[in-house]
């Protein structure tokens, strides 16, 4: 029997499990992610994570551990070169929580919609054409949007280079979180960027890291709302209250985002069992029934303009307020247990291309 540690907040987590293998086939046990140590891996084969627990050497070194699942977009908390040189199986969720992140950038066009920074004849860069960058498109150019992309990574003639991107009206980043290679994209917008984003907005819901802060802290005339931030969970107060929106890195926070992640991690768990099936073997339930992720778009959602988001269904303003005055408050020392209880308080949403209109 295989022996599964899980970060007891993957949601419901048990019940796809049960969905697709047979439940004396393996065993679980849920534990908080701050207690998931070295010491605690010691009779686990699999490991299930989120973002917050950091996959490394420290905390493998002579574990057990043959497989690891991250329930999350991204994979800045992993060490993959450690895991690949130590033939210890990974992946991930990329995508999960796309429309999510979609909800939260449209709710921030919708709000500066409605305190005239932007209007309909403003012209939106997007730094990034993956799952995010390609339905923030969709819905943008919907909405009558002139939109451009950027992305060195993908071969089409309908992108565009990073500086026509940066002469738009608005740009936000879509982007993963590297520090190395020929396209990095740590301080990806740095001094010389920066400077030519004046009297213009950017919108970071990538990760910290991507937006050199202290180049932007000297800069007077840029509008910045953000999401993520450098030294998460404790960013700069200065930051947090220079900007225009701030929010506790809850853009990809939703319920359906958080169910996708959990099935994502699923069908790879069956994927490694299959791979390890010649020496151990599983009993599997009828392949008709596993999950998929397929992405469908809501076709109710082509008319309605940018201000019913913001209106009805995700309000980033109240978000940012109560963060902005949480932070003035309390003192540095406390930063990372604010902004913790912030995200982890932060209610399940529901994505906006759920919602039957």
């Amino acid at each position: 029997m295989i022996k599964i540690l899980a970060d007891k907040n993957i949601l419901d987590l048990d019940l796809y499990l049960r969905d697709v293998i047979v439940p004396n086939e393996y065993s679980i046990h849920y534990i908080d992610d701050e207690f998931i140590t070295n010491e605690s891996l010691a009779d686990y084969e699999i490991l299930l994570i989120r973002s917050t627990t950091k996959i490394n050497e420290s905390l493998l070194v002579n574990s057990n551990i043959k497989f690891i699942g991250s329930a999350t977009a991204g994979i800045n908390h992993i060490d993959t070169n450690y895991l690949t040189s130590n033939n210890i199986y990974w992946d991930y969720a990329p995508g999960c929580n796309s429309s999510a992140v979609t909800h939260y950038v449209l709710a921030a066009v919708a709000q500066l919609l409605e305190i005239n920074k932007l209007n309909y004849d403003s012209k939106i860069g997007i730094i990034g054409y993956g799952n995010i960058g390609k339905k923030v498109s969709y819905y943008l150019k919907l909405l009558g949007f002139e939109v451009f992309i950027n992305d060195p990574l993908i071969d089409d003639n309908n992108l565009v280079d990073l500086n026509t991107v940066l002469r738009c009206d608005l740009i936000s980043l879509h982007i993963p979180f590297t520090e190395r290679g020929k396209y990095k994209t740590h301080n990806l917008i740095n001094e010389n960027e920066l400077a030519l984003l004046n009297n213009k907005i950017l919108i970071n819901t990538s990760r910290g890291g991507i937006v050199n802060e202290k180049a932007l802290l000297a800069q007077d005339t840029i509008c910045y709302i953000a999401d993520v931030w450098e030294n998460e969970p404790t960013p700069s107060k200065q930051i947090v209250d220079k900007a225009l929106i701030s929010t506790p890195h809850i853009a990809g926070y939703s319920k359906e985002g958080k169910i996708n992640g959990t099935k994502m991690i699923v069908a790879a768990l069956v994927k490694y069992f299959e791979e390890i099936k010649i020496t151990n073997p599983f009993l599997f339930k009828d392949p008709s029934l596993r999950i998929n992720n397929n992405f469908t778009l809501n076709k109710n959602l082509i008319e309605p303009m940018p201000l019913y988001f913001y209106n009805k269904s995700l309000d980033i303003k109240s978000l940012s307020d109560e963060m902005k005055f949480s932070f003035k408050k309390t003192n540095s020392k406390n930063i990372s247990k604010i902004f913790a209880k912030l995200r982890q308080d932060h209610p399940l949403r529901n994505d906006f291309d759920s919602i039957d209109l």
